[in-house]
């Protein structure tokens, strides 16, 4: 008989260890508020731009960024979003998730998601990691930004695009 616990931990100590190996890319994901969504759903590189601004600002500038972006977003229920996020992976097997901190690892991809009230933290080693279709269907407000790789989306919108490709 397989023990399923022993054998997810063998299973996350091996991808932990690939984990270091493999480029990894790492998103934020902000949840914007409905004032600014109708402002920069056509223009997102704008909102981008505001946030790379606020991602980079300098200890001295700290206050004037907080102001900024409390304007542009809304926070995340850490707790809710945690359990919304447990209860849709609890039965896969290649997924963990304990301390706000949820884990994919399957020989397709290895993905960490960390969540706090203000952004979600997101490594992957993918381009379209298996949370983005849980995280839309929590918020069609979630706009993900790659700062290292100067990417940016509205969640939503790549989720559509994915969906229609594997329709075809």
């Amino acid at each position: 008989m397989i023990d399923f616990k022993s054998f997810r931990q063998n299973i996350f100590l091996f991808d932990s260890i690939i984990y270091l190996v493999i480029r990894m890319r790492t998103f934020y994901l902000y949840q914007i508020n409905d004032f600014c969504v109708s402002l920069y759903e056509q223009s997102p590189y704008k909102l981008y731009h505001i946030l790379k601004d606020i991602y980079y600002t300098s200890k001295y500038n700290q206050s004037i960024a907080i102001s900024s972006y409390e304007q542009i977003t809304d926070k995340f229920s850490k707790q809710f979003l945690h359990d919304y996020i447990f209860n849709y992976y609890r039965l896969e097997l290649y997924y963990h998730g304990k301390n706000h901190v949820h884990t994919i690892s399957n020989h397709y991809e290895y993905s960490k998601l960390m969540v706090s009230c203000y952004s979600l933290k997101l490594k992957t080693s993918i381009s379209y990691p298996s949370f983005f279709g849980c995280l839309n269907q929590f918020s069609s407000n979630i706009f993900v930004c790659d700062f290292e790789n100067q990417d940016y989306f509205w969640l939503g919108k790549v989720v559509k695009n994915e969906k229609s490709l594997v329709n075809q």
